[in-house]
Order: C-alpha cells, then structure tokens, then sequence
C-alpha cells in the first residue's frame, strides 16, 4: 500500500496496546461486514504463525487514521483498517467471556461508530456478555462473536497449553500497523490516491518465473511449461480451454478426455504446432524465458464453444491454494511422506523449501507441471463448483463431451446426485480458501486412483469414509492431523467413538458435525429409501453456506410466549441444536418452537434437516421429545460409514 504527504513514522501495536486510545468509525465507512470466511480465516492465520515462530512479531495489516478532537478528546478517524479493528475488539469480547482471559480495561468504550449507536452499543453488549440477542444490535457482529468462537474452539479442541500459548502470541506478538495521515490531508484526494495504487505482483506470478529459471536454456520445455502453466491458472475455466485446438487433441486425445500422459506429450504438440505456423506464416512464435516469466497470460486464440461462453463456474479454491494441493500431492505420491503447508502466504518459501532439496531441479519443473496438468484435468472433471448460468447459480459437477458435430458440451460427471451433496458437504463446512484437507484428501484419491476413469460408487465410498475419519479421528479422544488422516491413515478411520463434549457446547458446536448429520439423514431417505426419518420435501434440500448455531428451544423466549425456562447447560445440547443461516436465526431467535415451525413450513426452501425433523415434534417439544430426537441423531452421526451402507 501506497501513501503520501506522511509526516509520521508508522507505529506498531499489539493487542495489549491498540485500545489504549480512542478510534471512531466515520459515516462514510460501510458497516461491518465480515463473515465467517474473513472471521475464521484471521483466527487460523494467527495460530499457525504463533505454531511456526512464535518469537516473531506477525502484522495482520495496516490502520490508517487521522487524528481530530471528539468532546474535547483525541481520536483518531479510521480511514483504512476498520473492518479489521472492529474485529480485534470483537475478538477481545469472545477472549473474556468464552475463554476466561482476565481483561481489566474497557476496550469496548474506545471504538465508536459515527451515527451508528447500535453498532457502538453492540460492542459493549458482546463484552457485558449479554447472551440474548437484541433487535437493538448490530447482527453481523453478533455473528462474528460466534463464529470466532466456534473457531477457536475447534482449533485447541480442549488443550489448554495450546489456547494458552495462542493468546499470549496474540496479545503479545500480533501487530496491527497504525499509520497516521497529516491533520491538514485533504481526505478526499487521499481516496483518490488509494483508489488507484498500482497493483504488485501475486505470489503465483513470481513462482512461475521461479520454475521457469531452471528451464531457460530449453525453449521446447520453457513454451510447454508456460502453456500448462496458463491453462491451469484459470480456476474458472476447464483446462482444456487452455490449449489451442491442434495441441489440445494432442494432449488430451480427440475426445479431449485423455489425461496427459508425459511433459513430452505438450512439448512435441507445442513443436508440431510451431511447425505448422512456420510452414503455413513463415514466422517463429516462440517465447524467450524472459517474455514468458513476464507475461501474464499468453494470447492464445483459445477455441470455446458457445455454450463454454454462456456458462460461469467458480472453483472452491484459488490458483495459489491449488498450487499447494498439487504440490502436497506431488511430493508425498512421488518424493517422500511429507506434510505441505496449504497456506497461501507461504506459497514461495513452501515451493522453496521443496526445490532445495531436488539435485536435477530441471526434471522436478517438468514433473511438477504434468502433475499440475493432470490434477486439473481431474479437478475440473471430479469436483465441485459452483455454476451461473442463466441468472441461476447450483452445485456442479460436470464434464467435457463432444457431440456428433466435435462440438464440445457439458454433461454430468455421474447420473445420481450423491457426489454432489457430498462434495458440497464437505465444500460448506469448511468456507476457508485455505485449509481445504477435504479437497486435497479427494485429489489425491483422484490422483493415486484414477485409471481411465473414475467410478462412481468407489468415489463415494472414499468420500463417505473420510467423513467418517474426520468425524472419529477430529473429535475423537486423540485428535489426529489431516495429514496422518490423508496420507498415512488413507482417510480410513482409526477410531470409532468420539467425544460427545463436542456435541453440547451450544454456538460452538462445528458447522462439519452439523453438515455431516444433514447428509446422514439425505442419504437414509433418499439413497436407502428408509422410512426411519421422514422429511417432507427433502429433494429440495441443498447444501448452502450455513454459520449460525440455532437453539430451536430458544435460550431467551420471547416476552408473553408463557415457555418453560430450562438451564442453559440443557438447551445447549446437540438435541435442542441446528444449522442456518445467520439471517434466519437472527429473526426468530426468540420465537417457540412452534412458531418457528410455522414459519418454516410455509417457506420451500429447507435450511437444515436436523430443523424439519425438530419441527415434526414442535407442538410437543418436552424433555421427552428432546431426548429421544438427541439420541436418534448422536446414533446415527456414530454410526460408521461402512456399517450404514450394510
């Protein structure tokens, strides 16, 4: 970032310290914002830099502000940062309340929002504790509280060094960048100079003029390398768009549905392309090392159908992300069993690290590329994205087909939509960019078993057995790394029983456990046509990005509902519990279950089947009715894959 006129050094603060003064939001600022990707994503960062080193001080980012009087007080006006210091303050609240940290000051008083008095109450409501929710809050800050929570909890799992060790890195060594503008900027120019900084260079694009080093004295293997390079990075665009129409026969056979075979394969169709234009143009395409490391995509005349034009898909990760999920792949298929980070940031020093230990670094470049190649190959054949076509959006799960005319089309991957609700099973529990151990378990499943194809009901098998391992192996008594559960355990269980603690915490229940259950009772009445839990409409229901924890029995009944109080240690418990979302939970909190369920019914979209089998029982939602739907559910979760489909 990029700014002008400063006549003061930056100054760095810590958790301890960034309160200390006082910080208004103005008006013109959006309102708070952030979701549980942002929220999650921020207390992930920081407990795996306090994992790596926890000596080093780690910055989460810059605070712009400029200093003015408020009632006679310094204060200091955010103009860059606020979405991030709101939610340090936020996360101070959740420290103290849910996790017994000892804070003294009144670190809610010190961040105030210009006009906007019930996003400034809420900060003191979320610190005060005050578990009921209120019309007179700001509820994406409630659900921020929440999701940090939820957060923290499933990362310590119950170590106490470990949360200990994570809060005295955060209040210690978190640093937060406060940059103060002249009290004499003109504001608005200032905007303006934001508004058109220049761009740097991603991650992704310096690695890639990294790997294309050790190939420079080889053009043949420098154009193929760039080629398959650009062909992967578009994460929205199967891969075979890639390629121009002679290579990509080439490559991927006249079907277009041959995985590549060998780095070879691209370079000869690469020459034998050349070839052709020298013949036909009289005139040499090839690309020095240089124009390729500096190009940031190259200008093929990519041959696409009109209906590759008329539909979008979005991957469930980023071009970075996927380079690391290869790269875990890569290495522990044909180097050595070796853990990868999946962490963006550490995107160069990872690839780094891998590339120093390899004698003939030419060969690892080339090798690494097809696998790159052939993982996307699977990727967009095998796994989920999110599709818009005509004004409408769903899961997808699609493959390349050419009619009778060689014209390419997209026909689903498999007849039944049982991978779909798998992968997006899976894809909704788990909203982080970064992380993604479900997809990298399937990748390489799909890598180590693909023979031609892959087939359906072995798919799913896998799929549904790593759910089992995340599920006993993640909450068992001995929490297990996704690596050991991927790459030493084949993603087959080791345990069988979990932890029911997991269960009956309330709001921090994890959205997986939830997810899982969802798919359990899908799968029992749709798959196995069982009669055991009968949920109306239930061919409806589709997995959706779902973050609020729901008490059906609410916590804080609404005023004249004349409902029986129960403890909160009762209503806690996984059978009073379900999954929404946020926007739903936050208007009918307080509702009775009766009233829910008579919302709920007149609306055709089904959020959670854990709620509709709650709502069959609204009108007599007593202990017995609470007990009895808590045991059906926590038996069927504990129930192992391989036993259910008996």
């Amino acid at each position: 970032m990029r700014y002008e006129q400063m006549d003061r050094e930056p100054t760095a603060f810590n958790l301890r310290r960034i309160f200390d003064e006082n910080y208004i939001i103005p008006l013109y600022q959006r309102n708070y914002a952030w979701q549980e990707r942002e929220v999650a994503q921020l207390i992930q960062d920081i407990w795996d830099s306090g994992i790596s080193d926890k000596s080093k001080n780690y910055y989460i980012g810059t605070l712009v502000v400029h200093k003015r009087k408020v009632h006679g007080k310094p204060t200091y006006e955010v103009i860059d940062g606020q979405q991030r210091l709101t939610t340090l303050n936020i996360l101070l609240s959740v420290l103290k309340n849910e996790f017994k940290e000892s804070i003294t000051t009144r670190y809610e008083s010190k961040l105030k929002f210009d006009s906007r008095a019930i996003s400034s109450n809420t900060l003191k409501i979320l610190a005060d504790n005050h578990e009921k929710p209120s019309e007179k809050e700001n509820s994406k800050m409630r659900q921020a509280y929440l999701d940090m929570s939820k957060k923290i909890a499933e990362l310590h799992a119950g170590k106490k060094i470990a949360l200990q060790n994570f809060k005295e890195y955060l209040f210690d060594k978190v640093q937060l960048l406060r940059v103060e503008v002249p009290e004499d900027t003109d504001l608005n120019h200032y905007f303006e100079i934001m508004n058109n900084r220049g761009e740097q260079l991603e991650k992704h694009e310096i690695l890639k003029a990294e790997l294309l080093e050790p190939l420079q004295n080889d053009v043949d293997a420098t154009n193929a390398f760039a080629m398959i390079w650009d062909a992967c990075a578009n994460m929205e665009r199967y891969v075979q768009y890639g390629f121009e129409s002679d290579i990509r026969k080439h490559v991927f056979g006249k079907s277009w549905n041959k995985l590549p075979s060998s780095f070879e394969c691209v370079i000869e169709a690469v020459k034998k392309e050349q070839k052709d234009k020298e013949n036909t143009k009289n005139e040499n395409e090839s690309f020095s090392f240089l124009e390729l490391a500096q190009k940031d995509e190259i200008a093929y005349k990519n041959e696409t159908s009109k209906g590759e034009k008329e539909i979008r898909f979005n991957a469930v990760v980023t071009f970075p992300n996927f380079l690391l999920h290869v790269l875990r792949v890569y290495v522990n298929y044909h180097i050595d069993e070796n853990d990868i980070p999946l962490d963006d940031k550490r995107l160069l020093i990872t690839f780094k690290e891998v590339i120093d230990k390899e004698k003939d670094k030419q060969q690892f470049v080339k090798d690494f590329s097809l696998c790159l190649l052939q993982c996307k190959f699977l990727f967009d054949k095998y796994v989920l994205k999110r599709e818009f076509k005509d004004n409408q959006e769903h899961w997808s799960l699609q493959r390349i087909e050419l009619d009778s005319q060689k014209k390419p089309y997209y026909k689903k991957t498999f007849d039944s939509d049982q991978l779909i609700m798998l992968l997006s099973m899976f894809h909704v529990s788990f909203p982080q960019m970064i992380y993604k151990h479900w997809l990298n378990g399937a990748l390489n499943y799909l890598y180590t078993s693909y023979d031609d194809d892959i087939n359906e009901n072995e798919y799913i098998e896998f799929l549904e057995v790593m759910s089992d391992a995340f599920y006993f192996d993640r909450f068992g008594e001995n929490e297990l790394s996704y690596f050991d559960i991927i790459y030493k355990n084949s993603c087959k269980p080791i345990h069988r029983a979990i932890n029911e603690e997991h269960l009956h915490i309330g709001t921090k229940v994890q959205n997986f456990i939830f997810n899982r259950l969802d798919y359990l009772l899908w799968k029992s009445q749709v798959i196995k046509k069982e009669n055991k839990y009968l949920i109306d409409n239930i061919n409806s229901f589709s997995f959706s990005f779902r973050s609020s924890v729901e008490h059906f029995y609410p916590q804080n009944p609404k005023p004249g509902a004349d409902l029986k109080i129960f403890p909160k240690d009762y209503l806690d418990r996984f059978g009073n519990l379900c999954l929404i979302s946020r926007s739903k939970n936050s208007a009918l909190s307080n509702y009775s279950p009766i009233a829910k369920a008579e919302h709920y019914n007149n609306s055709s979209i089904i959020e959670s089947l854990k709620q509709r089998l709650m709502m069959n029982d609204s009108k007599n939602w007593d202990e017995t009715a609470f007990t009895e739907h808590e045991n059906k559910m926590i038996n069927l979760l504990n129930r192992n894959t391989l036993h259910h489909n008996s």
